[in-house]
């Protein structure tokens, strides 16, 4: 039987970066939620002096995650830096100044998932893994909502099915600023194929549903030159 799982490495490239964002707020939203809920009973017979304000404090540091979350999300999704500052009750330099290193850092591991770590004898991952494995996390928090949400018992997709579709200018978006960021980077010549195939494969989709021959002229072009990115993979591994 074939297997229909999703490639992780690839499974991000069919989702819109709102998508992505929005399942990142969403799993962030469940761990806060599950958090709260586990400390509502009050049997606190084993409960140790200081446990309960320590698990406020997770609770704190979970909300401020959602919050920045949120921010990602919206702007992500077109919400400008004004627009937060004013929900926020703070001046757009002042949301700008606080969110933004999370923003860069949540655009660069769109680009570069995993990041070297010299504590670690293996690259980490700097994606958030609902972005990296963004169907599996879907189905798990549609379960998760039905289970947990009377309201949604009834609606097979409550997550997946309202996440924004990926259309073929930002998905061709993604794939030029992929390959920009693997020719500044200085990435090996695999990483910048797989980069040019998925380009002439976006390509040859173009050119089959708009009726365009300059799509698949181009697509033909991209394809050649992963081809010779390939053939120099293999001659430094021969």
């Amino acid at each position: 039987m074939k297997n229909t799982e999703p490639d992780p490495e690839t499974d991000r490239y069919a989702y819109s970066r709102a998508a992505l964002a929005r399942l990142v707020l969403s799993y962030e939203q469940r761990q806060l939620a599950v958090q709260a809920g586990a400390d509502v009973p009050t049997d606190d017979t084993y409960a140790t002096p200081g446990i309960l304000v320590t698990q406020a404090q997770k609770l704190v540091d979970l909300a401020r995650e959602v919050l920045t979350r949120s921010v990602i999300y919206e702007r992500t999704n077109g919400t400008s830096w004004e627009e937060i500052g004013e929900a926020l009750g703070v001046t757009r330099q002042s949301a700008h100044e606080r969110f933004k290193a999370a923003m860069d850092e949540w655009e660069l591991s769109l680009l570069e998932p995993f990041q070297e770590d010299e504590n670690w004898p293996v690259p980490c991952m700097r994606i958030h893994a609902a972005a990296y494995e963004p169907t599996w996390t879907g189905r798990w928090l549609d379960q998760w909502v039905r289970e947990t949400l009377p309201a949604y018992r009834d609606q097979e997709y409550p997550v997946s099915g309202h996440l924004q579709p990926l259309s073929a200018d930002e998905e061709m978006h993604q794939v030029q600023a992929a390959i920009r960021h693997l020719h500044s980077s200085g990435a090996g010549p695999a990483e910048r194929a797989a980069a040019y195939e998925r380009k002439a494969a976006l390509l040859d989709r173009i050119a089959v549903e708009d009726g365009t021959p300059e799509a698949a002229e181009q697509a033909a072009e991209t394809r050649a030159r992963a081809a010779q990115l390939r053939a120099q993979t293999e001659g430094e591994h021969a």
